[in-house]
């Protein structure tokens, strides 16, 4: 159990720091909600484009506006 515990502690570091790189070299992704059927034109979520920014790219954001207008 120490050694799975061990392992999870040294890849999930890995892990993170990969999908951040991603995320600043390919901010968008396919949009879930209607790439399985083609683009959708009344998608909300991607706005007919077929494309979204990624979760990890919209955190960075938010951190960053935050950090820029100095509040919380």
């Amino acid at each position: 159990m120490a050694s799975a515990i061990a392992l999870l502690g040294l890849c999930l570091p890995i892990v993170t720091i990969c999908y951040l790189f991603r995320c600043l070299i390919s901010p968008w992704g396919v949009c879930r909600r209607c790439a399985p059927g083609g683009k959708n034109r009344t998608c909300r979520a991607c706005s007919g484009t077929g494309m979204r920014p990624r979760i990890g790219w919209q955190l960075w954001t938010y951190f960053r506006r935050i950090h820029r207008d100095g509040t919380r």
